[in-house]
């Protein structure tokens, strides 16, 4: 076995790498009051849920690739506050699901809009699930480190212009209400993934709607996490 001494270089990290590899990725839809008003849409007695592969996933830094093939000029951005799974969850009561979080960090819901209004027959699936549609990072933070219960401010710049800005106590459904929610149906099991919705100002809610493009900056930032960044080609 090799012996290994402690050292006080500083050395940088050639890659950063996503804060976790996930079995599942839960998106959760209209879970911001303004969100649901901008898009003229309704807010129901349960959370919209769709789901991404674990294709999609990249870390900060990386880039967003525009598709080549299955084309689209409607590739939008959605900053949201992803949930963690730490522990296998079924059946979980709403009082006790925080337990069964590692922590959260940050996501972009990357979404083609034209394949989610009328080149997917009308449902999101495919529209989410590009490759590189879900950037996450830079980190897990635990809970403790945080301050949910006030709210944490969630904002997203496209090329330094901010477009999204609100906090995470404006969200209709809590992170526990969600975990517990998604436990009835599905064993979430370690490293699951639930990005739990975006707040009003996507590229579609712009007016003119205004997309992105190659050569655009991407950056979320959520207090207490960091900033989570990304270019696109």
């Amino acid at each position: 076995m090799e012996s290994f001494t402690k050292t006080r270089e500083v050395v940088a990290p050639k890659k950063i790498l996503p804060p976790v590899v996930p079995p599942a990725i839960y998106i959760i839809g209209y879970n911001y009051a303004k969100n649901v008003e901008q898009a003229r849409a309704e807010a129901g007695p349960y959370p919209v849920v769709v789901m991404k592969a674990a294709s999609t996933v990249i870390a900060t830094g990386e880039s967003i690739h525009l598709p080549a093939t299955a084309t689209s000029e409607q590739i939008d951005y959605e900053g949201e506050l992803a949930i963690v799974i730490g522990k296998r969850a079924k059946d979980v009561p709403t009082e006790s699901a925080s337990e069964y979080i590692l922590g959260y960090t940050i996501a972009n819901d990357v979404t083609a809009r034209d394949w989610q209004n009328r080149g997917a027959g009308g449902q999101w699936v495919r529209a989410k699930n590009f490759d590189t549609f879900c950037p996450l990072g830079p980190a897990i933070v635990t809970a403790e480190s945080l301050n949910l219960a006030n709210g944490l401010r969630i904002r997203t710049w496209l090329n330094k212009e901010l477009r999204q800005e609100d906090t995470t106590a404006s969200m209709l459904f809590t992170i526990e209400q969600l975990v517990a929610h998604l436990s009835k149906s599905n064993t979430l099991l370690p490293g699951t993934v639930i990005l739990t919705g975006t707040p009003a100002g996507t590229g579609k809610q712009q007016d003119p709607p205004a997309y992105l493009k190659s050569g655009d900056s991407i950056s979320i930032e959520i207090d207490g996490i960091g900033v989570l960044k990304n270019t696109v080609y």
